[in-house]
C-alpha cells in the first residue's frame, strides 16, 4: 500500500489515478479504515459506509500527492504545527498582523486544482468532482470530504496566496477550510480580513490568539470551552448507563485536550476546567460506581506540549511510522 503511495507522490502529469482508487489494496484498506472509524456503519452495511469508503480511496490516492502543495497543513499534521507556525511568525518576526481568507465550499470546484496538481485524468476528476457534493454542511461525512479533497480544491488559491504573501513578506498557512496570513502590516493583494493581534484576541480554529509585549499568548477559545461543557451536560442528562455517560465525558476531554496541549496559556484553563468536571462526575457517576474512577480522563494529568513543531514533509511515507500511527492519520474525526 505504501509503495503505492510513493508511486502516486511521484506520479506525472498523466497517471491514471483512476486506477489506483479502483486498486483491490486501496479499496480493502479504505474499507478496513471504515470498519475502524465507523464500526456500526459498517456493520450494518447502511449506506453512508460505502460513502465513506469512496472518500477514503479517493484521500488515500490524494493524500500523498499534497505534498507537492507549499503552505499546506496537511490533515495527519498536529496541531501544535499551527501553533508553532505563529509563535514563529510573531515572536522571531515580529509579524503582528493575522489575516484569514475563508474558503467557500458552496462554491468549490475541482478541475482547477486538478490542473495545479497536474492531474490530467478525467475519469477520476469527474468521480472526485461527483464526491464534491457530500463536503457541504457541518456533518462528519461533510468534514470528512473536506479533509479528503481540500489539497486539491483550493491549491491553486493557495498557489496564487502564497505568490501575494511572498511579495509582502508575510507568512501564510492553509488548510481545507481556509487560509492564514500573518505580516508586519495588512496589505490589500487578498480577500483577507485583518486583525491586529496587539489590540484584541482573535480565534483560530479551536484557540483564541494575541500578542503581549511582543509576545504570543494562546488559549483556548470560549466557544471552546463552552463546547465542552456541554458535553459534559449533555452526557450526564443522557440515560445511558455510568460506563457509557464516563465514556462520553473522556472523549469530549480528550477532543479538548487535543488542541489544549498544544497551546500553552490552557494550562490554567485545563485546571479549572478539571475541578469543574470533576465535580459532577464524582457526584453523578463515581459516588455511584467507584470502579469508574479509575478509568477518568484527568485533564490536569494529561500531558503538554508547547515545543515547537515543524513536522516532516513526507510523514505519510515515511517507514519508520508504525502500523497503528499510520492508521491513526486517517481518523475523520481529528
Amino acid at each position: 500500500m505504501r509503495r503505492a503511495q510513493r508511486s502516486l507522490a511521484l506520479a506525472g502529469r498523466h497517471a491514471n489515478l483512476l486506477r489506483y482508487v479502483e486498486r483491490d489494496s486501496f479499496q480493502n484498506v479504505a474499507g478496513s479504515l471504515v470498519e475502524r472509524y465507523m464500526p456500526r456503519s459498517s456493520q450494518k452495511q447502511l449506506e453512508i459506509a460505502d460513502v465513506f469508503r469512496e472518500l477514503y480511496a479517493a484521500w488515500l490516492v490524494l493524500a500523498p500527492l499534497s505534498n507537492r502543495a507549499q503552505g499546506y497543513w496537511r490533515s495527519w499534521w498536529c496541531p501544535g504545527v499551527v501553533t508553532s507556525w505563529m509563535r514563529i511568525q510573531s515572536n522571531r518576526f515580529h509579524r503582528y498582523w493575522l489575516g484569514a481568507v475563508p474558503y467557500d465550499w458552496a462554491t468549490a470546484q475541482l478541475v482547477p486544482g486538478a490542473a495545479a496538481g497536474r492531474i490530467a485524468d478525467e475519469a477520476f476528476i469527474t468521480h472526485a468532482q461527483g464526491l464534491l457534493d457530500h463536503a457541504r454542511g457541518d456533518t462528519l461525512r461533510a468534514g470528512f470530504a473536506r479533509y479528503a479533497l481540500g489539497s486539491l480544491v483550493w491549491w491553486p488559491m493557495a498557489e496564487a496566496t502564497l505568490q501575494v504573501a511572498r511579495h509582502h513578506r508575510a507568512g501564510m498557512l492553509w488548510s481545507e477550510d481556509s487560509c492564514w496570513l500573518m505580516s508586519a502590516k495588512p496589505f490589500d493583494s487578498t480577500d483577507a480580513a485583518w486583525i491586529d493581534l496587539r489590540e484584541r484576541p482573535v480565534d483560530i480554529m479551536h484557540w483564541a490568539a494575541h500578542v503581549v509585549d511582543g509576545l504570543l499568548h494562546i488559549k483556548m477559545n470560549d466557544a471552546a470551552v463552552q463546547r465542552f461543557k456541554e458535553s459534559v451536560r449533555d452526557a450526564l442528562a443522557s440515560g445511558t448507563s455510568p460506563e457509557h455517560k464516563l465514556r462520553l465525558i473522556n472523549a469530549a476531554a480528550r477532543s479538548f485536550h487535543h488542541f489544549a496541549r498544544y497551546a500553552f496559556d490552557a494550562r490554567q484553563q485545563a485546571v479549572e476546567l478539571e475541578s469543574w468536571v470533576w465535580r459532577r462526575v464524582n457526584r453523578h457517576i463515581v459516588q455511584n460506581t467507584p470502579s469508574l474512577a479509575a478509568r477518568y480522563f484527568n485533564l490536569r494529568q494529561a500531558p503538554r506540549d508547547t515545543r515547537l513543531h515543524f513536522e516532516r514533509k513526507s510523514y505519510l511515507l515515511d517507514r519508520d511510522v508504525t502500523e497503528d500511527a499510520w492508521l491513526n492519520l486517517w481518523n475523520p474525526r481529528r
